[in-house]
């Protein structure tokens, strides 16, 4: 009879799996190719011409649907304008960094390229930023995610707008300090969220994502089924299962993490395919 830890030998140092890049199936993974989104790409570097002059583009506000590609397009663009201009980019989630503190310490890590030292205060942290810019003339775009997000409250909302004035108003500081806002919300231009002083500077470009239509959630899933599992693992026809899935709960993140899921689950009865009783739905 096989012990506990035979069975835990045998199991763990099994090779086989139906992934060939698991991280194709996570949010955090940039596609090469982002499908249907050349509009509002084009819209998006339509308002960061002025970066050929060395000028921070427009502030831009970014809204449409939950799992609308509206988070990949900004990071896509993030990688097209640091690899073509002076620019530094960085992306804060405010459902996780909420405090002026933590915001400015994303900021500055990216800057730096290193983790700030424990405790160094806000103020700091503000003339840090500043001098960076001053100093290497860079272009800095930061992008402000799910800032009119529900699970934020008036607090967090307070936060948001102390560290958008300071970078909208970080010029008159050093005017060698440019900067650029973007914000992501599933609505359109929350006003609540922005103070009358945030608002007043901020005067964002808009640039919507429409919900995706069926085929295109399918064409994406299938584009992340080539990449991400083996050859022969998963049928059109299943693949097309979880993009309707996807398609009616109005979410695209959804059809990829149930790919995901149900990839496991084949995994872990031995299957070499995934099929219908894998999925979760």
């Amino acid at each position: 009879m096989k012990t506990v830890e035979n069975i835990f030998d045998t199991v763990i140092q099994q090779e086989g799996t139906l992934f060939k890049q698991p991280e194709v199936f996570t949010l955090e993974y940039l596609p090469e190719i982002l499908r249907f989104r050349d509009k509002q790409l084009r819209a998006m570097i339509n308002h960061s011409r002025q970066l050929n002059s060395g000028h921070a583009p427009t502030n831009m506000e970014i809204t449409g649907p939950y799992g609308t590609g509206k988070t990949t397009a900004v990071k896509k663009y993030f990688e097209l304008i640091e690899n073509k201009f002076n620019v530094a980019t960085a992306y804060i989630n405010c459902e996780f960094d909420k405090t002026e503190n933590q915001m400015l310490t994303k900021i500055y890590n990216k800057l730096y390229k290193k983790s700030v030292k424990t405790g160094v205060t806000t103020n700091i942290l503000k003339n840090k930023i500043v001098n960076y810019l001053g100093k290497t003339e860079k272009v800095l775009v930061v992008c402000l995610d799910d800032y009119g997000s529900n699970k934020i409250t008036s607090d967090d909302i307070d936060q948001i707008n102390k560290v958008m004035y300071t970078l909208l108003r970080a010029h008159e500081v050093n005017h060698k300090a440019k900067i650029s806002l973007i914000t992501i919300t599933n609505r359109r231009y929350i006003n609540f969220v922005l103070s009358q002083s945030v608002e007043t500077i901020f005067r964002p470009a808009n640039v919507n994502f429409d919900a995706y239509s069926l085929n295109e959630i399918n064409t994406i899933l299938t584009d992340r089924c080539k990449i991400g599992f083996a050859n022969g693992v998963i049928s059109e026809k299943v693949i097309h299962m979880v993009a309707e899935h996807a398609y009616r709960e109005g979410d695209l993140r959804i059809g990829i993490r149930s790919l995901y899921d149900s990839a496991r689950n084949a995994e872990l009865v031995g299957s070499t395919s995934i099929e219908r009783k894998h999925l979760d739905f």
